[in-house]
């Protein structure tokens, strides 16, 4: 795996809050809502109005039944009968006399926008809800008849209730669908993420659980993504196939040729002969040395998982290839600069492979900066893992060159015209592959920096 923070691409959090299930439950949740609404509205307004015609109905009604009384002797005894007998929070009957007495079950008082209505000294309080009123003319005086509001009021309670009863559990219902269907649609698109970002990682084998979820579209994207992770890693293991089987048919001629090349400049030690053998043998053994990286380079990423590999320390390899390194390094004057952790470094991995990443590693740094500058192997123990890393003080590599370098037989315009084959980063990346390890290539202000982060062994059952 290798990465490259200046490059790092930032990563896309899908967040249930912004699902579409969601906002579909809550765009539903609103639409049920605003119709029960606008229904129980109407039917409020038709209720009512039709209590109001009922309540004017009967107003008018008591109104005829006072209309035979033509003197106001007469209206005055009737309109007191029936408001002795009539408790004025219900109804109220009232005559304002020509003669000069009131007669009523509550104190009347005529203004000009209508009428006031009070309750009578001793007697009980009148509705708190408003009447609805009628001031008729009648034998010389005022005839007032009122009836209480309170009906209206019920009903405007009732429906209120009935709203509250009928919208809200089916809001909330509508709500909690659309979380629900939010919530499994969050999980398939985290499955679809960490698919996708394995598969950018280089794991190839990496796959979204085939499983139904009832989001055909999910699913359906998450059957596309393994069918093309499928068809992906049957191509790249057949290119890799194809480019073993090249440079192990080829490395045998090749070295048959440099064989032969062998016994040329032998047979001939002086004259043109000899230097043209010399110069042929050198480029053949560079292109067996290239098939035999290929090849181990393909070896080591078929290799299968096999028992679990030992625990090695990763800081005393450092060591020993730094004091191997050591005389190299003095020849070029590169200062090699060793930084270990006061205690082990342990990592599970095969010693051999890693002990050929560290030398890799150091050859390139030797071979890539000016004589004379410092080239630092360090082993870091953190929480995160245990890193290995190589700084130089050279030309560093461009970020933009950085993700290419580990590709095989890839090498900056620079780099032609000095001994290598492009294999040596591959060889890291594979290794590193191998052990679950993080490879990256960051900026060491001035030169290049590369770390290897391996993760802390798990711990003995």
């Amino acid at each position: 795996m290798t990465t490259d923070p200046a490059q790092a691409a930032p990563t896309r959090s899908f967040s249930i809050w912004r699902s579409t299930p969601l906002r579909l439950g809550l765009m539903l949740a609103a639409v049920f809502t605003l119709c029960g609404i606008v229904t129980f509205a109407g039917a409020y307004v038709v209720v009512r109005a039709d209590r109001i015609r009922a309540i004017e109905a009967n107003l008018d009604q008591h109104v005829a039944s006072f209309s035979a009384a033509r003197l106001p002797l007469a209206l005055g005894a009737q309109v007191a009968a029936d408001a002795a007998a009539t408790d004025a929070r219900d109804r109220i009957f009232a005559y304002i006399s020509p003669l000069g007495p009131r007669v009523g079950n509550a104190a009347v008082e005529v203004q000009d926008d209508g009428v006031l209505l009070s309750p009578l000294p001793g007697r009980p309080p009148l509705s708190r809800d408003g009447y609805l009123s009628r001031v008729v003319p009648m034998a010389g005086g005022l005839l007032i008849v009122a009836e209480t509001r309170t009906p209206l009021v019920l009903v405007r309670r009732t429906f209120l209730i009935l709203a509250a009863v009928g919208l809200l559990p089916t809001a909330l219902a509508a709500f909690l669908s659309g979380y629900a269907l939010a919530r499994r649609a969050d999980r398939r698109m985290r499955e679809v993420e960490t698919a996708l970002d394995r598969l950018a990682a280089g794991d190839l084998s990496a796959r979204v659980p085939d499983r139904r979820t009832g989001l055909e579209d999910l699913d359906l994207i998450a059957d596309r993504v393994n069918r093309m992770a499928r068809a992906q890693e049957a191509a790249t293991a057949s290119l890799r196939q194809v480019t073993t089987d090249i440079a192990h048919d080829l490395k045998t001629p090749v070295q048959r040729i440099a064989v032969l090349l062998h016994r040329l400049r032998d047979d001939h030690p002086e004259g043109s002969a000899a230097t043209l053998a010399e110069a042929a043998l050198n480029e053949a053994e560079r292109a067996a040395g290239m098939f035999q990286g290929l090849l181990t380079i393909a070896e080591i990423e078929g290799a299968g998982g096999g028992d679990p590999a030992p625990l090695i320390d990763l800081g005393q390899i450092a060591a020993t290839l730094a004091e191997v390194f050591e005389p190299a390094a003095a020849e070029t004057g590169h200062r090699l600069l060793l930084d270990l952790p006061p205690g082990p470094a342990r990592i599970r991995g095969d010693r051999a492979l890693v002990g050929r990443m560290v030398s890799n590693l150091l050859d390139n740094a030797l071979r890539h900066t000016p004589d004379g500058t410092e080239v630092t192997l360090s082993v870091r123990v953190s929480a995160g893992g245990i890193t290995l890393g190589v700084a130089d003080r050279g030309p560093g590599i461009p970020p933009e060159e950085r993700a290419r370098v580990v590709q095989r037989l890839y090498r900056l315009d620079r780099s032609r015209n000095t001994p290598g084959h492009g294999l040596g980063l591959s060889l890291v990346a594979a290794i590193a592959g191998r052990h679950g390890a993080e490879l990256s290539l960051g900026d060491n202000d001035p030169g290049l920096r590369i770390e290897v982060m391996f993760p802390h062994p798990p711990a003995a059952g």
